[in-house]
This record gives structure tokens, C-alpha cells and sequence, in this order.
């Protein structure tokens, strides 16, 4: 998976964890802040540690921005896996909710797509947005599995705060997110 220049890919292990934390704070810790250095080591913890849970390999970030101790979009990957007697396309759908799920063919690959929101309790003001795609794991050979029982979950997110991300910059970033996404190609032997 390719990313735009400027950004960073991130594991979830604690090596990850505090590099993000030093790039974050760096501004902050400067202008003797101690108090948003804490806050942000808080946010960046709670934020691995959700991720660790949920079983993500890593997130990318424009790291440009996150030096400000903010960043506007973020990519992360999640394995997604279903039992013998389960099918990817309930997981999908079961994940997604009461989201519409599409999907779409790239160079012979299917895709399921389907865009999310919400608001964190804790912060009203901020609305958070999801590009959500997933991408079935193909057979050994390269081809299609017509019951695959895994696949590569890819959210793509971005928070505007009270409505200020207007229509033109949330299309660019989801065509960003698009590209970043449509650069995804599975390992051999997999």
C-alpha cells in the first residue's frame, strides 16, 4: 500500500506508540505545556490500546500535521477473519450496521465499501467520518475464492468539528482515500 508523501505508517506495538507520542508532543512540549504533552500521551495510549484490541496491524497518518499535535485523516488496517460456518460478506455486513454496503471491482479484485459517522460522547461538536473498505483475501493461486473467509479491513477516517469540513474538502478526502486505498495489493503465497 502506497501513501501520499508526508505520510507515516504506524504499527500498534509500544515502540510505534511512543514514537507518535514524541512527534505529537513536540510542539507542545517546546512552549512548556506539560499539560497537552499529558493529554496527548492519554489520547495516543487510548488510542493503541482500542487499536491492539481490535486486532489492527498499524495506521498511517500525514505526519506534517500531527507535529501540531493534530492530524486530518488517518488510514488504519485490520485483519478480518470469519469462522468456518460464517461468510465474509455477513461480517461486513454486521460491522457496517445500518451503513449501506457496495461494492466495486478494481483489476479483476472485489471491493465492499460503505461510509460511516458518528459522534464521540465525549466531544459532540466533533463528527468523525469512514471510508470503510474491505478487501477479500484472494485463493493461493491469485484467483478469486467465491467463499473467501478472510480479508483486509481499510477505514479510512477524518473528524470535521461543527460542520466546518465542507462538501469540497470531504470529496477530496475521500478521493484521497480512494487512491491511498486503490494502491492495496496482496502479498504473494498468501
Amino acid at each position: 500500500m502506497l501513501f501520499p508523501p508526508g505520510w507515516r505508517e504506524f504499527r500498534t506495538n509500544v515502540e510505534f506508540e511512543m514514537a507518535l507520542v514524541k512527534l505529537i508532543s513536540a510542539e507542545a512540549k517546546s512552549a512548556g505545556r506539560a499539560d497537552v504533552v499529558l493529554k496527548l500521551r492519554q489520547h495516543v495510549h487510548e488510542m493503541f490500546e482500542h487499536l491492539r484490541r481490535r486486532g489492527s496491524l498499524g495506521f498511517a497518518i500525514p505526519v506534517h500535521e500531527a507535529t501540531s499535535g493534530r492530524w486530518p485523516a488517518s488510514l488504519i488496517v485490520t485483519p478480518l477473519k470469519v469462522g468456518t460456518s460464517g461468510t465474509l460478506t455477513g461480517a461486513i455486513h454486521k460491522i457496517a450496521a445500518e451503513n449501506s454496503v457496495d461494492t466495486e471491482t478494481v483489476d479483476g479484485t472485489r471491493f465492499y465499501l460503505w461510509d460511516s459517522a458518528g459522534s464521540p460522547e465525549e466531544s459532540p461538536g466533533i463528527r468523525s467520518h469512514g471510508i470503510n473498505m474491505v478487501v477479500p483475501r484472494p485463493l493461493r493461486d491469485g484467483g478469486i475464492d467465491p467463499d473467501p473467509k478472510a480479508g483486509l479491513w481499510l477505514l479510512y477516517s477524518y473528524a470535521e468539528i461543527d460542520g466546518a469540513v465542507g462538501k469540497e474538502v470531504a470529496d477530496g478526502l475521500r478521493q484521497l482515500g480512494h487512491a491511498i486505498l486503490g494502491t492495496f495489493k496482496w502479498g504473494i503465497g498468501q
